[in-house]
């Protein structure tokens, strides 16, 4: 780290105030302002090597499809959204580029180029990354500014577009978080940010966003939030046209008559005839908003499930894997038989990193205002099974970075997917249902589970209520709790984590989750009952591997041979025995490295990338979608 980067948090929310999406007026002060001439532009007029640059290709009233943006000269930059309306990029050096794109005007096919020169330059501030976005959805920038910025000087402003303001959020200096306005035809919004250095010299950079105009969402949809612009990474899969129409489209009524049928989407196992499915077919499900995601997912499944081919297995009570800049945090649904992959977790460069929204995940904040923390991590010899790679310094990553991150959050959504629609029940659907209606007239494998292992704490469930949904607010009973009483009620219970209170499908997933990980990559669980995160994680009780306990252990081994019944279940008899925690003195941190026999030179190893890379205090996991409203 050559030095720490300062950011701003700037919140944008509408200024105009339009009736319903894609449609209405403002008032006059909520009018465009420099609103630029239609066709193929470049944001910045400036260009320098290290700063990010935007191309856009602006038809406002245009049916424009099929889009492809080819390099035709210059150092060679990485097109990560090849195929949308913009693609933008980090400059690499100094000198001249020029760029093609071909794309379809209604039936008639079109190409236009554009050509630039980049300076060099001190890029003391550099805005990532403009990118295509919907109206009424919500995106992210980040500002990156070098160690001799005076912080307290940055600012934003608008410098064209429908107008949007800016609402500084000082608890959060990392990013920016846009909400898009409605607009009546594609608009560009150029935002520029300014900061000085403590030497007083200004420094600036621009950033440009598209709002893509788009249909109306469908009254009552399925999804009530604006969507992101997806489409299948296989173009000639015979499932291209269905899959964003089926389970990631705004146009999607909230009704179970409105849901694709089997017949048009079926289960990945409809299709592999029950059979463990090649990576070609799997790929034919995926649907994406930037090719790289697709890219990096089939690359991990070709690297880490050919032995074994648990994700291949798992994947078949599927209908489609939807990895988008968007989805946060990430989640399987019932509704459409689909899991939802935050690309947070397969990223490989800083610039794929670029393009994922960091909007917070929405639980974030829920339980404040209880005594306790929970935290949870994943272990290997000795440390942490992954790191947070902190955004500012820009960090690349190979496959081996997400092996045992992108295994627990696949591990975990597809135990969603199974549970709903087990092995057992796949030859019986009928092809005229949709994945719910089959889903629903099944038995659970967590419906089972908790009538033979029910959890017994109430106070756990209760208080999972408060840290986890927006069901319920602490009571002052609840708000008096220390982390002794939490420990009493928790650890006598056959629960191997505090999330798996907040309902049978998560205690099913965490189950599961902790079991193939520790099984399959030697990849333990900890988790333990600490002080609040103000008063530093201290330790009450915990334990690592808290699987092997008994009746944990049977939990867990009855949910796998239900879930993955290829799995050989005689391996649950080598998890290895639960190791308790130093209580009372020592820190969360402080209790890493308490598994026995683990050789020192890479122990000191581990700590050593551990002072570069930062640790990750994690207190909620991946998610089921609850069920539809109707």
């Amino acid at each position: 780290m050559k030095y720490p980067a300062i950011l701003l948090t700037t919140v944008l929310t509408s200024a105009l105030s339009l009736a319903g999406c894609g449609g209405g007026s403002g008032s006059d002060d909520d009018d465009p302002i420099n609103e630029p001439t239609p066709g193929l532009m470049q944001s910045d007029s400036n260009p320098t090597a290290g700063s990010s640059t935007e191309l856009i290709l602006l038809q406002p009233n245009q049916d424009i499809s099929q889009i492809s943006w080819q390099q035709t000269s210059g150092a060679e930059v990485t097109l990560l959204s090849s195929n949308s309306k913009v693609v933008a990029f980090t400059i690499p050096a100094s000198g001249d580029y020029s760029f093609k794109v071909d794309y379809l005007d209604g039936s008639a096919s079109k190409s236009e180029s554009i050509s630039f020169s980049a300076g060099s330059g001190s890029n003391k501030v550099v805005a990532r990354l403009g990118h295509s976005v919907v109206e009424q959805g919500a995106v992210s920038l980040r500002a990156f500014t070098t160690s001799d910025i005076d912080t307290t000087s940055i600012s934003w402003q608008q410098l064209s577009g429908p107008a949007v303001s800016f609402d500084v959020d000082n608890t959060n200096t990392a990013i920016a978080i846009f909400a898009v306005p409605s607009v009546s035809s594609d608009s560009v919004i150029e935002l520029e940010v300014t900061a000085q250095t403590t030497g007083g010299d200004t420094h600036t950079d621009r950033v440009s966003l598209l709002i893509e105009n788009r249909l109306n969402m469908a009254s009552d949809a399925l999804f009530d939030d604006a969507l992101a612009n997806i489409h299948a990474y296989n173009p000639d899969s015979a499932f291209a046209d269905a899959l964003v129409k089926c389970v990631y489209s705004n146009q999607i009524e909230n009704k179970i008559s409105e849901l694709c049928e089997l017949s048009e989407l079926p289960i990945l196992a409809q299709t592999s005839n029950g059979l463990t499915p090649t990576i070609e077919q799997i790929m034919d499900r995926v649907v994406v908003s930037h090719d790289w995601m697709a890219e990096n997912f089939k690359a991990y499944l070709e690297e880490f499930d050919e032995d074994n081919h648990d994700f291949k297995n798992l994947l078949r009570a599927t209908t489609a894997i939807v990895l988008s800049y968007d989805v946060r945090p990430s989640f399987y649904w019932i509704a459409t038989g689909a899991i939802y992959l935050d690309p947070d977790n397969c990223w490989l460069t800083a610039d794929q990193r670029d393009t994922i929204n960091e909007a917070p995940d929405f639980r974030a904040g829920l339980g404040d205002d209880l005594q306790f923390s929970m935290p949870w991590r994943y272990v290997k010899d000795n440390n942490y099974a992954w790191f947070n790679y902190p955004v500012n310094d820009r960090f690349n990553r190979d496959l081996t970075d997400i092996k045992f991150e992108l295994a627990y959050l696949l591990f975990h959504e597809l135990a969603h997917a199974n549970d709903f629609l087990p092995q057992a029940e796949w030859s019986g659907v009928s092809s005229s249902d949709s994945f719910y209606e089959a889903a629903i007239d099944v038995d659970e494998i967590s419906d089972d589970m908790i009538l033979r292992y029910p959890l017994q704490s109430q106070e756990m469930k209760d208080l999972a209520a408060v840290r986890f949904t927006t069901e319920k607010e602490a009571n002052d009973t609840q708000k008096a709790y220390t982390p002794d009483d939490v420990a009493i009620f928790y650890k006598g219970d056959i629960s191997n984590g505090f999330y798996n209170y907040t309902n049978e499908r998560e205690d099913l997933g965490i189950l599961f989750e902790s079991l193939m990980l520790s099984l399959r990559y030697g990849v333990q669980r900890d988790t333990a009952v600490t002080s609040d995160s103000d008063h530093g994680y201290m330790v009450s009780w915990g334990q690592r591997g808290r699987v092997a306990e008994p009746g944990i252990s049977e939990r867990a081994s009855y949910v796998t041979g239900r879930i993955l019944p290829e799995f050989d279940l005689s391996l649950v008899d080598t998890l290895p025995a639960p190791i308790l925690m130093t209580p009372g003195r020592d820190f969360w941190r402080d209790n890493l490295a308490i598994s026995p026999n683990v050789p020192q030179a890479l122990h000191t190893l581990l700590l050593k990338s551990s002072k570069t890379l930062q640790p990750k205090i994690q207190t909620h996991q991946h998610h089921a979608r609850t069920m539809p409203k109707h």
